[in-house]
């Protein structure tokens, strides 16, 4: 018969594992009795996800907030599994669900937007009914100008939309009055291939100019193809008026209703063909990849002529073949996404944008590389109840010698969330540089004088105060001055001097939700030939 003696050590290691064994019963039996909620919350009206809205059990604290892009999870005991979800989010009404009718592991939760929402409140915030029927009508207009895509057919059905309503008049000194008209498809076609364009005529050189895309989206997507987060493929060709000092390179040629343009009689016309894939990820970082070839042709009094001796010789285009890579990211990113917009829901994360391209030119017959660096950051600051300040600082160099249009000019920026607008009392090709710095920055009230006044304060006015400045130097091997291999400057371009270039600006914004009227003036450079010293603009905030 075997010894049933044991030791003091034998039986505290007999009561340890026991105790284990007890704990892993209890967590089996208490995860036995808990039922794992997963899900998304979208919009009920586009199906767009809704960030960070909160799901919860009715009358409890138990629930969780969904992630940037809606998605959530959380565990609900089983005696609860008779209450009613509840969600609620940004501008969105609190929403029930019972879940025993519904895949568990499926959720899908559609939320109502609020009748007084952030984007379903009338830009004049109640002065329609104050102000009778011309409130009314005024009312309608801003909203038609902000939601800026009109539904072709049945809002319910449709499966292409019009617009942009923004950019359909514009007038510049080419072109004169401009009118132009788009279609954009939406997800009711294919949820992964989309299609977009535009045309535009100008009454003053009788052109017609257009864009033509052909989106792949490997995500599936609620309504449009710029749902955050994109994964998309994407083909582009256009033909355009472009300005290499108006705007940066890459930039949409996307001009608003009221605008005052630096660009006079010197642009070019351009088409180009190209491909690129851009890839946006949960946690901030995006990059997109690209292959483009490029025309130009200068127009007005833009001419592209190489001194040789006494020799003018004048080249009708210029050829250009670029890839790049651009990264960017953003500490938190988050969008509230109605129908073809995005808006971010975090506005104070800093922004970071590097981007690097790697081209060639052909002048006069023979390829030259070029090669171009950025670098960008981007912040909001708030003032507590005082109002904001936007801050946007950019570098940029061209390593090789390049032809002007391909040189850095200060109102090449790279847009995001904060929109420090361009410089305006500077001519587009005024600062020749190939390695230059820009800062911005604008002051925004929002509790502060104005907002003491109810009919201003009715209307949305805000207080507006901003400051930009560019500096930049120009290296011999880019100054025709110095070789003979390049084209010659316009006659109303300069090099910096000693000084950076400054302008500011006093004035008043979001006036009904989306007019700007402000005073810009300008600090430095006022001795050169035509220089305008000061301007009252008006412009579209959107």
């Amino acid at each position: 018969m075997p010894d049933l003696n044991v030791g003091p050590g034998y039986m505290k290691m007999m009561r340890k594992s026991i105790f284990i064994v007890l704990i892993s019963i209890l967590q089996i039996t208490l995860y036995g009795q808990n039922s794992y909620y997963k899900g998304k919350v979208v919009g009920a009206l586009y199906k767009t996800p809704v960030p960070y809205a909160v799901v919860f059990v009715e009358h409890t604290q138990i629930g969780t907030v969904a992630d940037n892009v809606g998605k959530f999870s959380f565990q609900v005991p089983d005696s609860l599994k008779k209450s009613r979800l509840s969600s609620m989010g940004e501008g969105y009404r609190l929403t029930y669900l019972i879940p025993d009718s519904f895949n568990l592991a499926a959720l899908h939760i559609a939320l109502l937007p609020q009748e007084t929402g952030q984007d379903t409140i009338s830009p004049l915030a109640g002065a329609a009914e104050k102000f009778g029927k011309f409130g009314s009508l005024l009312n309608r207009a801003a909203l038609l100008v902000i939601n800026d895509w009109i539904s072709l057919g049945d809002p319910e059905t449709n499966k292409f939309d019009f617009g942009r309503i923004q950019t359909f008049p514009t007038y510049n000194s080419i072109e004169g009055v401009r009118l132009r008209a788009g279609l954009a498809s939406n997800a009711r076609l294919s949820p992964h291939f989309f299609v977009k364009g535009y045309a535009a005529y100008g009454f003053r050189d009788q052109k017609l100019m257009y864009r033509g895309e052909a989106i792949w989206s490997f995500d599936r997507k609620a309504y449009h193809d710029e749902e955050f987060p994109k994964n998309n493929l994407r083909m582009v060709y256009e033909k355009d008026l472009y300005s290499p000092g108006e705007m940066h390179p890459r930039a949409l040629n996307d001009l608003l209703l009221i605008t005052y343009r630096r660009s006079l009689n010197e642009a070019t016309y351009r088409n180009f063909a190209e491909i690129n894939y851009e890839r946006e990820y949960k946690n901030g970082l995006a990059h997109t990849i690209w292959m483009r070839k490029s025309r130009l042709v200068p127009e007005g009094a833009l001419q592209f002529e190489q001194l040789q001796g006494d020799m003018i010789l004048s080249a009708h285009e210029l050829n250009t073949a670029e890839m790049g890579l651009q990264l960017r990211y953003s500490v938190r990113d988050a969008y509230v996404q109605q129908k073809r917009k995005r808006r971010p829901i975090e506005m104070t994360s800093p922004v970071f944008f590097l981007s690097h391209t790697i081209g060639q030119y052909d002048y006069f017959g023979e390829e030259k590389p070029w090669h171009r660096s950025e670098f960008s950051a981007q912040k909001r600051f708030l003032l507590g109840e005082a109002g904001r300040i936007d801050a946007v600082g950019e570098v940029m160099k061209i390593w090789n010698a390049v032809p002007f249009p391909l040189l850095v000019y200060p109102n090449q920026r790279q847009r995001h969330h904060i929109e420090n607008n361009a410089f305006f009392l500077n001519r587009a090709l005024e600062f020749m540089a190939d390695e230059q710095v820009t800062f911005r920055t604008t002051f925004v009230g929002d509790d502060l004088l104005l907002s003491k006044i109810a009919l201003l304060d009715r209307l949305g006015v805000k207080e507006l105060f901003s400051l930009r400045a560019s500096y930049g130097r120009l290296s011999d091997k880019n100054d025709p001055e110095q070789t003979s291999d390049l084209y010659r400057f316009p006659a109303v371009s300069y090099r910096y001097g000693s000084a950076p270039y400054l302008e500011g600006t006093i004035g008043f914004t979001n006036i009904l939700g989306l007019l700007r009227v402000e005073y810009v003036h300008r600090f430095t450079y006022r001795d050169h030939p035509d220089a305008l010293l000061g301007k009252i603009r008006v412009d579209v905030t959107l």
